[in-house]
């Protein structure tokens, strides 16, 4: 399989997780995806301007690839873990450390390669939590802090990606969580967001 732009842009969600090479599903995230800041407008009187900011830091979490989904892993820093998945750990290596993990967590492979459309906002939805963050449906929302919602459902599975406010800025979001198939967006409100530009971030930061 050619992971390249044109996948990314293309790509119907119609894959079995079995069948992704993990280091070639990092090289083209890394490439296309991660490490830019996406500029987008809205008519939207909570936010007229509105950006999120993927940093490759982000992508093990996205994954699953945290202390509380796979307590095995030799390194939970993300720049490691990063690192270790262009050059060493294949699939296999991970379902080794942790059957539970893959079982868990392989949509997950899928949704990765659905991050560009997503943040694209191309077939998508996205939808704010602010009208059920105070009610009981919107605990889960409240707790992590989910201020948005970005979704798509190009197969028989959703994806959505969850936005949790940068420290210290009012406008700037990055996303904590991806999400399969989640139910509760449904008691969302719809918002409208149109991507406008993005533009490439700084190197990451070393931890």
């Amino acid at each position: 399989m050619n992971y390249n732009l044109d996948f990314l842009q293309n790509f119907d969600g119609n894959m079995h997780p079995r069948d992704i090479e993990i280091s070639d599903l990092i090289n083209v995230i890394e490439k296309h995806v991660s490490q830019f800041r996406y500029f987008y407008s809205s008519k939207s009187k909570l936010f007229t301007d509105f950006n999120i900011e993927l940093r490759n830091d982000n992508i093990p979490h996205l994954l699953g690839l945290s202390k509380n989904h796979n307590p095995n892993l030799p390194t939970y820093r993300p720049n490691l873990i990063i690192s270790n998945l262009k050059n060493n750990w294949d699939l296999d290596y991970l379902i080794s450390t942790d059957n539970g993990w893959f079982s868990e967590n392989q949509d997950k492979l899928v949704g990765i390669l659905m991050l560009y459309q997503l943040l694209h906002i191309q077939n998508c939805k996205v939808f704010t939590t602010q009208n059920i963050i105070n009610t009981v449906y919107g605990n889960r929302f409240k707790r992590d802090k989910i201020y948005f919602v970005i979704h798509t459902n190009p197969t028989n599975k959703s994806y959505t990606i969850e936005l949790s406010k940068k420290e210290n800025s009012q406008n700037t979001f990055f996303p904590k969580s991806l999400k399969i198939n989640d139910t509760q967006i449904s008691r969302c409100s719809e918002f409208d967001l149109s991507f406008v530009r993005r533009e490439r971030l700084n190197e990451q930061r070393k931890r």
